[in-house]
C-alpha cells in the first residue's frame, strides 16, 4: 500500500504544558538539509535512541507512523520548549530487513538551529552505533497460584525475587505474587519499562518451566466480585498493590531465603504437598539453568520462548480443557527440534528419546498413552479425549482413568525435556529416522526413470491393439 495521510488528528504535549498536534511531514516536498542512513544492523534501536536523546535533552516529542508489510515509514516532530520555541522535523522510512533512510529540517518559527540539530543526530547515531546503555532499576510482579513465596532469590546480581508485604493466608494454596527487583541495562530512563517487561515477561516463561505451574504477569481489568455479607456484589479492579517500592535495588538479605530442592534431572519425583508444605521451593539447579538461559543465542532464546509460551497455555487449561492441555504439552516438545529439514518428520517421541532416553520415549508410545494421537486428533480434528463439553460423570457405574493417568504422567516428562533442552543449550542429536519404502515414494523417485519405458509401452500396445482391431 502507498504512503497515506492520517485522517483523524493526533495531539500531544508540547513540553510547555499546553498541547499540540502532530503533523505528518512525510510528504512535504521541498529542502531537507539532513539526510543520511543508518545501517540495517543498527536499524531495531536507532529509533530508541532517538527518543532517549529527547529525553536527556528534557526535549517532548510526537510522532506518527504507517506500518505496512514491505515499509514502514514516520514522522516525528521534536519540541525543545512552548509553541514559540525552535521544532525539528524527523521523518524516516525502512523497508522490510534494510536500513533507516532518515532526513529532518527545521519546522516552525523561529528556525531550530542547524548545527544544533546536527549535533543532535551525531549524539544519537554515535550512542547507537555504540550501543550504548545505562543501568535502570525497576520494580514489577509475577503471579502464580500455588504455595505463598515467603523468601528472596536472587537468580543473578541484578536480578531479584522477593516476596510480596501481603500474603493470602485463608488457605495454603492460592492467588500468589511474587516481586521482581532488577536493574535493566536500557538506551535511557524512558526505554527502561520497554526492556523491564520483556525480561518480566522471560522470567514468567522461564519459571513457568523450572517450578511445574503457570506463572505469568499481572492480570490486568474489572471483574464483578462478592463477599460474605449480603448485597456486596460490586465491579472491583484486579490486582495486586504493592505497599513498599524502593528507588534502588534491595539489599541481598533484607528477607529470609526461599528453600532450595535438591533436584536430580531428569525429574520424575513426587510432585505433590505433604504435611511439612507451607512455601513455595525451588529447585536447587535453577541458579545454573538461569545462567544456561542467559547465555543462549538470540535464535536459541526465541525457540525456547516459544516452546515455554505453549507450557503455559498447556498449564492454563489444565483443568478445563484436558485434551488441549495435552496437545500443547506435545507442541512443546516438538518445538525443541532443530530447524532442519531433516527433523521435520520427527514426532514428540523422538524428542523425547534423543533428550531423555529411548525407556522414557518408549513407555509414551504404550498404546493407553500415545500423546502424539491426542495431539493429531485435537489439533486436526477437534476430537476430546477427556469429558469437556460432557456432563459431569461422577455417578457414571464406568469410568476410564486412563487420560488422566496419561496426562498427569506427560507433564513431567515434557517439563523434563524443556529443561535438558535448556541445560544443552538446544544442542542434541535427533535419532535417525527408517525411510519406508511406500509405493508413492518409489514412484517419485523413479519417475523421471519410468516415463519414457511407460510412454513406449503404451505406445506399442496401442499400436498392437490396433492391427487386431483391424484384422
Amino acid at each position: 500500500m502507498a504512503k497515506a495521510k492520517p485522517k483523524a488528528a493526533i495531539m500531544v504535549a508540547d513540553g510547555a504544558g499546553g498541547m499540540v498536534q502532530v503533523q505528518d511531514r512525510r510528504f512535504e516536498m521541498g529542502d531537507w538539509p539532513i539526510r543520511f542512513e543508518v545501517p540495517k544492523e543498527q536499524a531495531d534501536t536507532w529509533l530508541r535512541y532517538l527518543y532517549a536523546e529527547c529525553e536527556r535533552r528534557r526535549w517532548s516529542s510526537g510522532g506518527i507512523g504507517q506500518l505496512e508489510a514491505r515499509e514502514n515509514s514516520g514522522s516525528i516532530t521534536v519540541n525543545i520548549g512552548g509553541a514559540a520555541k525552535p521544532q525539528l522535523a524527523v521523518v524516516w522510512e525502512r523497508k522490510r530487513g534494510g536500513p533507516i533512510k532518515v532526513r529532518a529540517r527545521s519546522a516552525g518559527v523561529p528556525e531550530f538551529p542547524l548545527v544544533e540539530a546536527e549535533e543532535f543526530f551525531s549524539q544519537v547515531n554515535d550512542r547507537c552505533r555504540s550501543g550504548v546503555t545505562e543501568p535502570v532499576y525497576r520494580r514489577g510482579q509475577l503471579q502464580f497460584d500455588g504455595l505463598a513465596w515467603r523468601g528472596e532469590f536472587w537468580l543473578d546480581d541484578t536480578v531479584r525475587l522477593g516476596p510480596p508485604t501481603e500474603q493470602y493466608e485463608a488457605a495454603l494454596l492460592g492467588p500468589r505474587f511474587v516481586l521482581v527487583d532488577a536493574v535493566v541495562d536500557c538506551v535511557g530512563r524512558g526505554d527502561s519499562a520497554y526492556v523491564f517487561d520483556r525480561l518480566v515477561r522471560e522470567l514468567a516463561a522461564f519459571l513457568s518451566v523450572v517450578m511445574g505451574v503457570d506463572v505469568r504477569p499481572p492480570e490486568q481489568g474489572r471483574v464483578w466480585t462478592f463477599t460474605s455479607r449480603p448485597a456486596d456484589c460490586a465491579v472491583r479492579d484486579l490486582g495486586y498493590i504493592e505497599q513498599e517500592n524502593p528507588k534502588q535495588m534491595p539489599v541481598r538479605g533484607a528477607c529470609p531465603p526461599l528453600p532450595l530442592n535438591e533436584t536430580n534431572r531428569p525429574d520424575f519425583s513426587n510432585r505433590g504437598i505433604d504435611e511439612n508444605s507451607h512455601e513455595q521451593t525451588l529447585p536447587a539447579d535453577i541458579t545454573e539453568l538461569w545462567a544456561k538461559y542467559r547465555s543462549l543465542t538470540p535464535n536459541q532464546r526465541e525457540q525456547f520462548l516459544q516452546v515455554a509460551a505453549k507450557w503455559q497455555e498447556a498449564l492454563s487449561h489444565w483443568s478445563e480443557r484436558p485434551t488441549l492441555s495435552v496437545a500443547l504439552m506435545v507442541v512443546a516438545c516438538e518445538g525443541l527440534k532443530p530447524s532442519n529439514r531433516q527433523s521435520r518428520r520427527h514426532n514428540v517421541y523422538h524428542v523425547v528419546e534423543a533428550l531423555l532416553g529411548a525407556a522414557t520415549a518408549d513407555r509414551l508410545q504404550e498404546q493407553w498413552f500415545r500423546p502424539q494421537d491426542v495431539r493429531n486428533v485435537h489439533l486436526h480434528r477437534g476430537e476430546f479425549r477427556s469429558s469437556e463439553l460432557l456432563h459431569n460423570t461422577m455417578m457414571s457405574s464406568f469410568q476410564d482413568p486412563t487420560f488422566d493417568q496419561a496426562r498427569r504422567e506427560l507433564a513431567p516428562i515434557a517439563q523434563a525435556a524443556i529443561i535438558e533442552w535448556l541445560k544443552r543449550r538446544g544442542t542434541f542429536t535427533m535419532p535417525t529416522l527408517e525411510r519406508k519404502n511406500d509405493w508413492r515414494r518409489w514412484v517419485k523417485k523413479y519417475a523421471l526413470t519410468l516415463l519414457p519405458s511407460v510412454t513406449i509401452v503404451t505406445l506399442v500396445l496401442g499400436w498392437l491393439l490396433g492391427v487386431s482391431w483391424r484384422g
